[in-house]
C-alpha cells in the first residue's frame, strides 16, 4: 500500500469513527427523552376560505420545557386533487411563538407544515394554553386539519403524531443513611499482625462514611490497647489513618471514630472500600467489629457504622 493510499484508508477510519461516536451520542440522548403526543381540539377543523380557526393543544405538560413537534395536514375541497397553502401560528395564549405558511405535512409541495419550537422554562411558566391558528387565504376551503393522520381515510396521508419531547427531571435526592457492615463476623488480630477486611454498603455517591470500631485485648486483667486503622479507598489509597483505643473504652484517647467525606472521584472508583488493622500493642486482639453485633459484654453500648449519601 503506498503512503497516499494508507493516508486515505486512515482518513476513512478516523470520518467512520466520527460518525459512530455522533450516532451512539444521539441514541444515549434519545433514550432518556419522552415523547408525548400532542392532541387537538376537536376531532377534524374546517377551515372555510378567507377565515380563520383556532383550536387548543392538549396533553403538553405544565411548567416543562422540552420541543413541541408539529404536524399538520389537511385537504382542499376542489374536484381534482389540490395542495394549498395555510398560514399555522402556533400560540402560547395569544402570543405567537412561531408562524410558518406551507402544504399539509402529506403533500407534494414545499415548505411541507413541520412547526419545530423549543419551549424554555420562561415560556413552559407563562400563562395561557397552547393553541394552533389557521388562516386561509387560498381561495379554496379545508377540511379535515389535524395534527395527527388520526382517522383519516385516505391512504395517501401517512400514519403520523404530533409530540411534545422533554426529559424527565431526576428523581428529588433523598440522604439516606446505610448500615456500613465489615466482612466476616469478627476479626482476630494476632500481636504485630496486620488484618484487611472488606466493607459493604457505601454507595457510589458522593456521601460520609462514619465508622466506628470496638475490640477487646486477650489478657487476664482488663486492658485497653490501640490499634491503627487505615479506611482504605478501592483503588487501594488510604482515605483515612487513625491510631486510637476501642469505641467502648472508659480510660484511653481518642476513641476509634473516622469520618470521611466521600468525593464524587471517590464514588467512581470500582471495587470495594477496605478497613486496614495493624496490631502493634503486645497483645492480642479479638472480637474487632465496626459495630457492637453480637457482642455479650455490657460495657461494649448498641453502635454501628454509617455511610450516608449527600445530595449537596
Amino acid at each position: 500500500m503506498t503512503k497516499q493510499k494508507f493516508q486515505q484508508a486512515l482518513k476513512r477510519t478516523k470520518i467512520t469513527l466520527l460518525m459512530t461516536t455522533m450516532i451512539l451520542s444521539i441514541l444515549a440522548i434519545s433514550a432518556y427523552a419522552v415523547d408525548v403526543r400532542i392532541d387537538m381540539q376537536g376531532s377534524t377543523a374546517t377551515v372555510p376560505k378567507g377565515n380563520t380557526v383556532t383550536r387548543n393543544l392538549y396533553r403538553i405538560p405544565a411548567r416543562t420545557a422540552g420541543q413541541i413537534r408539529l404536524r399538520l395536514k389537511w385537504h382542499a375541497v376542489n374536484p381534482i386533487p389540490f395542495f394549498n397553502r395555510l398560514t399555522v401560528r402556533l400560540r402560547k395564549g395569544n402570543s405567537t411563538v412561531r408562524t410558518s405558511n406551507c402544504f399539509s405535512y402529506h403533500s407534494n409541495k414545499t415548505p411541507k407544515c413541520i412547526i419545530n419550537y423549543n419551549v424554555g422554562h420562561a415560556m413552559a411558566n407563562r400563562r395561557g394554553n397552547w393553541n394552533v391558528q389557521v388562516t386561509n387565504n387560498s381561495g379554496l376551503e379545508v377540511i379535515g386539519f389535524d395534527v395527527e393522520k388520526g382517522a383519516d381515510a385516505l391512504p395517501l396521508v401517512p400514519r403520523f403524531i404530533s409530540v411534545f419531547r422533554y426529559t424527565p427531571a431526576p428523581p428529588p435526592c433523598s440522604e439516606a443513611t446505610k448500615k456500613i457492615d465489615m466482612q466476616g463476623s469478627t476479626a482476630t488480630v494476632p500481636k504485630g499482625n496486620t488484618v484487611t477486611r472488606n466493607l459493604y454498603n457505601i454507595g457510589k455517591s458522593k456521601g460520609i462514611i462514619l465508622l466506628r470500631a470496638k475490640w477487646h485485648a486477650v489478657n487476664p486483667v482488663p486492658f485497653f490497647n490501640s490499634l491503627t486503622v487505615k479506611l482504605k479507598k478501592p483503588n487501594g489509597q488510604t482515605a483515612r489513618m487513625k491510631t486510637a483505643y476501642s469505641y467502648h473504652n472508659k480510660i484511653g484517647r481518642p476513641k476509634m471514630v473516622i469520618r470521611y467525606n466521600v468525593t464524587d472521584a471517590d464514588a467512581q472508583m470500582t471495587g470495594r472500600w477496605k478497613l486496614e488493622v495493624t496490631n502493634n500493642s503486645g497483645l492480642e486482639v479479638v472480637g474487632f467489629d465496626v459495630e457492637k453485633g453480637n457482642d455479650p459484654i455490657p460495657l461494649v453500648p448498641n453502635f454501628k457504622s454509617t455511610y450516608r449519601n449527600s445530595c449537596s
